[in-house]
């Protein structure tokens, strides 16, 4: 009986012994036994296999170099596990010998998947299924060889089938009140997908379950910022629904004196300059000041800093490059708004190029004339011709005119 991994390293053993990437020493020989393991049922002629190994042209005499390559692992196979007729040839073809039977882990793993769908009313049996599922996922598929085209389907349909189970599990862990687990598992999927953004919305829910509200709020930041980063997603409904969760998270049941509150809430050093915040509190605080002024019946302005650069420096052919220089120049853009704003102004990261700022009890005139102070504050501490900054600035939306 053989053990075969196929979920992140390639392995293949039993009690003789261990064959995977490293001791096989050829990556040829890791795809065809990989491959004829998969489609273990199935005779596989020589051009199904051509077609598998090699991309078109790669080899002058690809039926030779196939022949060399089952020598060279049947010659392996023997020298590991004992003499034995483990790839049988037929005409123009191969196949694995049936009398050597297998428990391969990517069936196994949809086997525990299937049960755990399949069991109705019992919690208890439903999580184990799925545990037993979830702790055979090591990684995606033949992860080494990701780039070969039979392999990307599959590694694209375990991969989902796993991220499904995860969530699958973590509402089952909500339903039992297992929220340590909960958390594990979330933290355990994200190794794996660090961009799905359902996981990281579970995961802050896990730790809100646990009221390890800082915490929560901690990590929710971070999400954000990777999600928006890599995928370009700002807040979505997903996110939003996490978001309102934070913002109802309370301290406990205990009854607390008014200083103690007061106590909590000040801010632990002395603040110089303005306050810079992640851009879901920004929007709860603008929320709050447009509701403030529509009722005093006031004008405020909100400042839009777009970072950029000038076209003659532009690398069309480096994106690292411009990456840099915009990087560079936010963060000095951040501690130009730090000093330049006053100690109840705030600003926030509105996007990789951008920061938005609340500009209270000021009118337009004086508005610009903050923009320039802080515009001229940014270019002495880059003073780099490479880069353009544009400024826009409008009126704060009425309540009626925000949206939802």
């Amino acid at each position: 009986m053989f053990a075969v991994n196929l979920l992140g390293k390639f392995q293949i053993m039993n009690g003789a012994g261990i064959l995977n990437d490293d001791n096989i020493c050829s990556e040829m020989i890791v795809k065809l036994l990989s491959f004829i393991i998969v489609h273990r049922d199935h005779t596989l002629t020589v051009n199904e296999l051509i077609d598998v190994l090699w991309q078109e042209d790669e080899t002058n005499n690809p039926a030779g170099a196939l022949k060399n390559l089952m020598y060279r692992l049947r010659t392996i196979m023997k020298k590991t596990f004992g003499d034995g007729e483990y790839i049988i040839t037929t005409r123009g073809a191969y196949y694995w010998n049936y009398n050597y039977k297998m428990i391969v882990d990517i069936e196994e793993y949809e086997r525990f998947c299937d049960k755990g769908d399949k069991t109705k009313n019992n919690y208890e049996q439903k999580i184990k299924y799925y545990e037993e599922a979830i702790k055979l996922y090591q990684g995606n598929f033949l992860t080494k060889y990701s780039s070969m085209h039979w392999i990307v389907p599959l590694s694209t349909y375990y991969h989902s089938l796993f991220l499904t189970t995860v969530k699958k599990i973590a509402k089952l862990y909500v339903e039992t009140q297992q929220y340590e687990k909960m958390e594990k598992v979330c933290t355990n999927a994200l190794c794996y997908d660090a961009v799905d953004e359902r996981l990281h919305c579970l995961l802050v829910k896990a730790l809100i379950y646990q009221n390890k509200n800082e915490l929560a709020k901690e990590y929710y930041d971070r999400a954000e910022k990777l999600l928006y980063s890599t995928l370009g997603v700002r807040k979505s409904a997903k996110l939003n629904e996490v978001h309102n969760e934070l913002m109802k998270t309370k301290n406990g049941v205990r009854a607390v004196e008014i200083q103690e509150v007061n106590e909590e809430m000040a801010e632990n050093n002395n603040p110089e300059g303005a306050y810079i915040c992640g851009y879901p509190i920004f929007k709860e605080i603008y929320r709050l000041e447009s509701r403030r002024i529509n009722r005093l019946g006031l004008s405020e302005y909100v400042l839009l800093m777009t970072v950029s650069l000038v076209k003659e420096a532009m690398d069309n052919n480096n994106e690292k490059y411009n990456e840099y220089h915009i990087n560079r120049t936010m963060g000095c853009l951040e501690d130009a708004l730090r000093e330049s704003l006053r100690i109840g102004d705030v600003a926030a990261r509105y996007s990789d190029s951008q920061y938005i700022v609340l500009l209270p009890t000021l009118d337009y005139e004086d508005s610009i004339m903050v923009t320039n102070r802080i515009t001229a504050n940014l270019y002495e501490k880059v003073s780099n011709k490479r880069i353009s900054v544009k400024s826009d600035i409008t009126e704060m939306a009425m309540v009626e005119s925000l949206g939802k």
